[in-house]
């Protein structure tokens, strides 16, 4: 105790005599051993007199950075493993959640109020009445207490009932389950980039979905233990057991789900036949080979068996998109979205639309990547040399393998001139290709096949300052009404006097300076113009626009257009994002929205 401030003790100690009526004691070495592996190195013991009459031990407990870090508290005289909730093995209680927050400049009231709600829990606990309740709110925190098992198993389950049969694969150290063994293999050559079609070999596995959560004496030890758990998911939960159990396996493999307080949890037990080969055998005693009725084999295998319980991880699409509780996820996961461009705006943007759940994206660039796109694109070094779109497709595969992602190496052009059905069936198109010519080209398509599909342009102004997203729907103008005939934007935020592409020591090169930190609001902005369009949110043709920082125009010898001041009115000093209504054009709106009251100027520089 000598590392701390002697009269903060002081301080918490007259406040823990004053609440629990006895003087604490400080522990000793000895007192700190029973928790292993806590970062516990000093605090104070104090008798408690609970509501039955009975004293018990409350340890305080502090780590080398308290006040900093907050104390906890343990039931030095507590019942065994699992048998009140919210007390770990070792005694230390469980009362704050991970969110929680503390004044960390009044330690004693702290420290009082920890002691309160301590001493509170142990009395619900001795009357008992929240202890079931408890353990099946929180079913999946107890169950991971008790494994016996460091296998994990990742679920791309639907975690809702009925019961039925699913399939499993065995890795080494990992299992993973799905609905269908076509799911399954998908997910799985996704992940595993070149696995080998030998190693794909999946297995039938039982889903039993429960009423109710299990209590942790319900936890299965024992074979016995396991059938009462499929008794608990009623006849067809049985039915589908015993066609997991099939003949000839040496194992099966059960997901049981229930509905807790926060939500379905997934639990995995796995019945092992003890013997290995010499089980599998031992089942088909008896019989011809192959003609052992199931429930023999299942009878047999149980017979002599280990049971393990393991962890799941939910790895399916709407839990990593929003936790499944999104209710956006399944209109994006079923939606397909195509990326022209692999650069500095468009690789950004795609793996965004992936973060944000679209199920299906297909990416289409013909360059290769260079050293001096590296800063500004998605992908890294390691990448240098390979074609942007197909290296970035199969990165972003292996990172999302719930996902279906595709390349092309192709141009707009190109593929407006095939229209393959995975580009005119698309739910979404973005243009990230900076190119004016491109980007006409699109538009001539879009115009031509009635603007069904809604098209997003995004591009960045000089030195990333400024940026647009521009959506294209079916009501409102088409892009030509906000492009010049070289497809040069005619409405910019910025201006400079001097040209702001940087020519490179070759003919005809030439770059925009500016770096990812600039190009981040852009490429959001592109992103979440792309994600509202999915969602239905945009309609009419809309453009959005982002106005950075006026110290960093000014630092770049560049000044607002007449544009950009009449839009951002006082507020000179920029950061902020713009939107406004995208003006009609004469070729698609028989009565035309009115241009802006300031003449359209025509930009200095193609898009970057």
């Amino acid at each position: 105790m000598a590392q701390y401030d002697q009269a903060l003790l002081a301080d918490i100690e007259t406040r823990l005599a004053n609440r629990c009526g006895s003087v604490p004691a400080h522990l000793t070495d000895s007192d700190l051993t029973g928790y292993v592996d806590r970062p516990y190195v000093a605090g104070w013991r104090v008798p408690v007199v609970f509501a039955d009459n009975i004293t018990r031990r409350i340890d305080v407990l502090v780590t080398p950075w308290f006040p900093n870090v907050a104390a906890r508290t343990a039931l030095v005289d507590h019942p065994g493993k699992l048998t009140w909730p919210h007390v770990e093995s070792d005694g230390v209680l469980c009362l704050l959640s991970n969110s929680h927050h503390m004044d960390i400049d009044d330690p004693v009231n702290v420290v009082d109020n920890l002691m309160a709600r301590s001493c509170k829990l142990v009395d619900q606990l001795i009357d008992g009445a929240i202890i079931e309740r408890d353990f099946k709110e929180e079913f999946l925190t107890y169950w991971n207490y008790d494994l016996n098992d460091l296998r994990r198993f990742y679920s791309l389950l639907e975690p809702k009932g009925p019961s039925r049969t699913i399939f499993v694969w065995q890795g080494t150290t990992m299992s993973v389950v799905a609905e269908t063994e076509e799911t399954l293999k998908a997910w799985l050559r996704h992940r595993f980039e070149g696995i080998p079609e030998r190693q794909l070999v999946c297995e039938r596995a039982c889903f039993l979905w429960l009423d109710s959560p299990p209590l942790p004496s319900e936890y299965p030890q024992q074979a016995s233990g396991l059938l009462e758990l499929v008794t608990k998911a009623g006849p067809i939960g049985l039915q589908v057991f015993q066609t997991a159990g099939d003949q000839g396996r040496s194992a099966m493999t059960v997901i049981a789900g229930a509905d807790g307080r926060g939500g379905p949890g997934l639990l995995a037990i796995r019945a092992i036949g003890n013997n290995g080969r010499e089980a599998a055998r031992s089942r088909k005693r008896g019989f011809r080979a192959d003609k052992v009725p199931d429930e023999v084999s299942l009878a047999r295998l149980l017979g002599a068996c280990s049971i393990r319980r393991s962890r799941v991880l939910r790895a399916d699409a709407p839990w990593i998109h929003g936790r499944g509780r999104d209710s956006r996820s399944t209109q994006l996961a079923a939606a397909t979205a195509v990326v022209f461009g692999c650069g500095s705006v468009g690789s950004s943007v795609a793996v965004t639309l992936l973060r944000a759940g679209v199920g299906r994206l297909i990416i289409v660039d013909s360059d290769d990547l260079e050293w001096a796109n590296v800063s500004r694109h998605e992908l890294g070094g390691a990448a240098v040399g390979l074609k942007k779109s197909t290296e970035l497709a199969r990165r972003l595969q292996r990172d999302f393998p719930h996902a279906d992602i595709s390349a092309f190496e192709d141009t707009v052009q190109g593929v407006v001139a095939k229209s393959q059905d995975w580009f005119t069936s698309a739910d979404l198109i973005v243009s990230a290709t900076g190119s004016g010519q491109a980007d006409r080209a699109l538009n001539q398509w879009h115009k031509k096949t009635g603007r069904t599909i809604p098209i997003v342009y995004g591009w960045a102004e000089p030195y990333g300052i400024a940026g647009h997203a521009v959506a294209i729907g079916e009501v409102g103008g088409c892009l030509e009404a906000g492009v010049s005939r070289v497809g040069m934007s005619t409405f910019e935020l910025t201006e400079f006097d001097d040209r702001a592409a940087v020519e490179e020591p070759a003919c005809g090169m030439h770059y925009a300076p500016y770096g990812a930190v600039e190009l981040a609001f852009i490429n959001n902005l592109v992103a979440e113009l792309a994600v509202d369009c999915l969602l239905g949110r945009v309609v009419h043709s809309t453009h959005r626009m982002w106005a950075g920082r006026r110290e960093l125009l000014m630092e770049n010898g560049g000044r607002w257009t007449q544009n950009a001041s009449t839009m951002l009115g006082g507020q000179s000093e920029g950061g902020r994002l713009l939107s406004r209504a995208w003006q009609g054009c004469q070729c698609c709106v028989s009565d035309p929205l009115e241009h802006p009251t300031t003449a359209p100027r025509a930009a200095k520089g193609a898009k970057p």
